[in-house]
């Protein structure tokens, strides 16, 4: 078996690269979605992580929708050698957002752990991922997402929406909800008019990557079982945030690519530790988390800061 260890990023490549179709498809629809893109052995060390262990919801951040209702993540900066932390470094995931980014490098921009609880009336309204992170500073929508569905991601238990070409308006201005980044409403309206809802089903192993400016939502989880995505954010290494302060911990960092078998060979160390984990609530820092920066610095570059129950 080959040492790995010493190999540079780019003598490390994944042995299922993305078809020149996928990429067409991507660049004309604004999103992909790859059957077994992991496979079964992957994902049920993943699935008992998410599902059956109870440590994880332990290092969740709560929010509010923009009802009121109640959403978690579990976010995690750092890719340490745990099977959560590997997966944004393997070589399947690094290639084909490079790929997608025109050939540039990527960094790692956050993951995290979205579960919906059954029943749980929480649900994400429509926004871009982009919608946030120029807030942040970034000049461009070099950003790649990836959904990796752990449980299966039906209608019923509110699987990603995405509104097919959305990337192609371009960044959208979004306001401020409740702490949440959503498009504008009047905007909005007319758009879900235009453009054609994509429900983005999915079973374990299937992976969505989305284009950093593609509009997409979630409803909330009607069924009896929870649903869990592993959802993970890249920026390219040419685009980090022109102003820092406040917000270091979304400074470019070199991503070390894994080979596409580190999973399957079980390399990494433990599923998770609890150190891979940011929570909101227990940082002293309130204002700084994985992925989102200076919360303060954010909101003050908005073009209307008014929450949206307070328009008329």
């Amino acid at each position: 078996m080959t040492n790995t260890t010493n190999l540079s990023n780019s003598e490390i490549l994944t042995t299922n690269p993305l078809s020149p179709e996928q990429i067409n498809r991507y660049h004309q629809d604004g999103f992909i979605i790859i059957p077994s893109f992991f496979n079964r052995q992957e994902i049920e060390p993943l699935y008992k992580a998410c599902v059956e262990d109870t440590k994880l919801q332990e290092n969740e951040t709560s929010f509010l929708d923009i009802d009121g209702n109640i959403c978690r993540f579990t976010y995690f900066m750092e890719t340490q050698n745990t099977l959560l932390g590997s997966i944004p470094r393997l070589a399947r995931m690094v290639d084909a957002v490079e790929t997608l980014l025109g050939g540039k490098e990527c960094y790692h921009w956050h993951s995290k752990v979205v579960r919906k609880e059954p029943h749980s009336q929480g649900y994400f309204n429509w926004h871009q991922g982009y919608g946030a992170w120029y807030y942040d500073g970034c000049l461009f929508p070099d950003f790649v997402s990836t959904f990796v569905a752990v449980t299966s991601a039906t209608k019923e238990n509110g699987c990603v929406q995405v509104l097919k070409s959305s990337h192609l308006l371009g960044r959208i201005d979004h306001i401020n909800s409740r702490g949440n980044m959503i498009t504008d409403p009047e905007r909005m309206e007319v758009i879900l008019k235009k453009l054609e809802l994509v429900y983005c089903e999915m079973e374990p192993g299937d992976i969505l990557i989305m284009h950093g400016n593609t509009l997409h939502y979630s409803e909330n989880n009607q069924t009896d079982h929870p649903r869990v995505l592993v959802v993970s954010h890249y920026n390219s290494a040419d685009n980090e945030p022109y102003d820092l302060e406040g917000a270091e911990i979304l400074r470019y960092r070199p991503l070390k690519k894994l080979p596409d078998s580190w999973l399957q060979d079980k390399k990494y160390d433990s599923v998770f530790i609890d150190k891979d984990f940011f929570n909101q609530q227990k940082t002293d820092d309130a204002e700084l988390y994985a992925g989102v920066g200076n919360l303060e610095k954010r909101y003050s570059r908005l073009p209307n800061t008014r929450k949206i129950n307070e328009m008329p």
